[in-house]
């Protein structure tokens, strides 16, 4: 079956201000039992479940594979976010340093969709991206993952979520429906600098046009991740989500709404040369834009069925 797992390696440890970690990252989690690292290393980490290994200068966290396609930043420390699945050998690394991104590999089935920064020093011995991800993995935690014992002590904890009623903040939307009317703040046909998304657009704004533009795109069969260029009488259309998701990036609180909503990393859009992958490929990548959906959309049960993680190409 091969390894599956997910999660964190941060070059501190926190075990006795694990709060601190907790704040940093905005999560809200309450401890529920003392587990073997054995089962905390286990695949298929459950959505809710984060399970954690400290040692005296390091933290190591397995989570949901969905949750590892974006760069989990601490300033000052040095994380490696890390998914790693050789069931259907997909590989994503985020390494940052002092809380800048130096280095992203996104790769699935053997072709790299992303693939930016300098490479680490370990790429000179290997170009492999497991054994990659498992050497970094030793750099910024500071141990061997093979080196530590099954029977070691981790800790179990769940995500607390706080259910809010958003059912009047959002219009429900059925994404498959052909009838389906947008409305948008700007001509999206025009092109719109990116100091306009900064300078007017507010928090909740940028969300709404995020989702304006994947319901689109959902709705005429488009593929996000190509460059806009790719995209035809569109193509302004989509420079524009380029720049839109540009200033996501830009805006902390922004990025980690839209990360939760749909468990994906927007730095990835609008970047895939269309000559550089095959049918295969342009069908997964299609996958991951279905598989977005606004706040409270309502969605066809066949649409839930018949979609995939980005991992789970294997199914």
């Amino acid at each position: 079956m091969g390894f599956n797992i997910s999660g964190i390696a941060i070059n501190k440890g926190y075990k006795d201000n694990f709060d601190e970690l907790q704040k940093e990252f905005g999560w809200n989690l309450t401890k529920v039992e003392d587990i073997s690292f054995e089962e905390a290393s286990s695949n298929w980490k459950e959505e809710n479940i984060c399970d954690v290994y400290f040692s005296d200068n390091g933290t190591l966290l397995f989570i949901n594979m969905d949750m590892c396609t974006q760069p989990w930043k601490i300033s000052d420390l040095n994380t490696l976010t890390f998914a790693l699945s050789e069931t259907s050998m997909a590989f994503n690394l985020n390494y940052c340093e002092n809380g800048i991104e130096v280095r992203s590999i996104m790769e699935v089935e053997g072709n790299r969709i992303d693939d930016e920064g300098d490479k680490l020093e370990i790429e000179d011995k290997s170009q492999d991206t497991s054994e990659i991800i498992w050497n970094q993995i030793e750099v910024v935690f500071g141990k061997r993952f093979w080196d530590i014992e099954p029977e070691e002590k981790a800790v179990r904890y769940h995500f607390i979520n706080d259910e809010v009623d958003n059912s009047e903040e959002f219009d429900q939307i059925d994404i498959i429906n052909d009838n389906l009317e947008i409305e948008i703040k700007f001509d999206f046909k025009q092109i719109i600098p990116l100091e306009v998304f900064s300078e007017q657009y507010s928090d909740d704004e940028l969300l709404d046009q995020f989702y304006t533009n994947v319901e689109f795109a959902q709705k005429n069969k488009i593929n996000l991740y190509l460059f806009p260029t790719a995209h035809g009488e569109d193509e302004r259309r989509f420079m524009n989500f380029k720049n839109l998701i540009n200033e996501i990036s830009n805006r902390p609180e922004v990025k980690k709404k839209l990360t939760y909503a749909i468990n994906e990393q927007s730095r990835f859009f609008c970047r895939v040369n269309p000559n550089k992958i095959d049918q295969k490929m342009y069908d997964q990548l299609m996958t991951f834009v279905n598989h977005m959906k606004r706040p409270n959309a309502v969605v066809e049960e066949k649409i839930i069925m018949n979609s995939k993680k980005w991992w789970e190409f294997w199914k």
